[in-house]
């Protein structure tokens, strides 16, 4: 199972993703750290920061992610990425474990692990 890591490990506030996926070794689960949506097809897992949860969730539906209205192409953000990537066929489930963006790792790491086996119990 691959799980593709998105953030910036250099911003403190959006770089929990990608220290949650450096600490991590689960058997038989990949973490890939990216930046881009691009290429990946079919049904994919993604783990990163969500501004406003104080506790790890499973986000399975993208009509959730707050609307992001953007000004110039440079301006998509990754829900708007993920939105249109879904709308014209090059996605098809897309599942999210959204991480806080500060709090005990330990425990974050941990509700983490419980969702990636959530997720392989459905595959």
């Amino acid at each position: 199972m691959k799980i593709y890591c998105f953030g910036n490990e250099y911003i403190d506030s959006d770089s929990m993703a990608k220290k949650i996926a450096d600490e991590l070794n689960i058997s038989g689960v990949e973490f890939i750290k990216t930046d881009s949506v691009e290429g990946l097809t079919g049904d994919i897992v993604i783990l990163d920061v969500v501004k406003v949860i104080k506790e790890v969730k499973l986000l399975t539906d993208l009509n959730k992610i707050k609307e992001f209205y953007p000004i110039t192409c440079h301006d998509f953000d990754l829900g708007t990425e993920l939105k249109l990537r879904k709308a014209i066929g090059e996605l098809d489930s897309v599942k999210i474990i959204g991480v806080p963006m500060h709090g005990d790792i330990s425990e974050i790491k941990s509700q983490v692990v419980k969702f990636i086996n959530e997720i392989r119990g459905q595959i």
